[in-house]
């Protein structure tokens, strides 16, 4: 009777934990393969070995998931450049330790971790177009790290590394992004004999011209 009663005994099984985290990720990976208009939560929930309907557990819709990956991508990009340049900062003494400090961040600007994480950057910029609350999200962060930057020059003239007076922080912060967003169009038409080095040492010098 015992065996019987075993043997008739269902499997179920049992889905993966889902968490929003594990969603945006697929979601994010599912963006860059097929853009906004190709995404299908099907192929989604296909990543995450889960029902269509488990992603509802979290998500509104799928334009939801979709803004949401890309408020995520953009925040974790823009705020691991932000710690990177102030673990330079902190950590140097001298002016001159800071442009070596920025050589080492700056250096590997052409590798393929770097490259995916600026054209997620772009995608999601690009996606704010058509979406005002999408784009007030997405202006939120950019505005708070153009801030932080902002006040890494003025820390930088408090310790006297900053000989001008007459650069306006903001304004500051605003051309080192632009400087940071070049290689993009290296990656858009990419042109042989340019190397990570040499565009590092650029980057540096117009560092200097903006500092000194």
């Amino acid at each position: 009777m015992v065996d019987s009663l075993r043997a008739a005994r269902v499997h179920v099984v049992k889905e993966p934990v889902l968490t929003p985290e594990r969603i945006l990720d697929a979601v994010s990976e599912q963006l860059e393969l097929s853009g906004i208009a190709g995404l299908r939560l099907r192929d989604v929930a296909e990543r995450l070995s889960v029902s269509v309907p488990s992603l509802y557990r979290f998500f509104e819709d799928r334009e939801a998931m979709i803004a949401a990956a890309y408020v995520r991508d953009f925040s974790l990009q823009t705020f691991v450049d932000l710690d990177e340049l102030k673990e330079v900062f902190a950590a140097a003494e001298t002016l001159e330790d800071y442009e070596r400090g920025l050589r080492r961040v700056v250096v590997d600007i052409f590798g393929d971790e770097r490259r995916q994480n600026r054209w997620r950057k772009l995608a999601a910029m690009a996606a704010t177009r058509h979406d005002p609350v999408l784009c007030q999200q997405i202006a939120s962060v950019q505005a708070e790290f153009t801030c932080r930057v902002a006040e890494l020059y003025s820390q930088a003239m408090a310790r006297g590394w900053v000989t001008t007076t007459t650069v306006n922080p903001l304004a500051f912060a605003y051309a080192v992004q632009g400087l940071a967003m070049g290689p993009v169009f290296a990656d858009v038409a990419p042109v042989q004999g340019v190397t990570s080095e040499e565009f590092t040492e650029v980057f540096v010098l117009f560092h200097r011209a903006l500092t000194s």
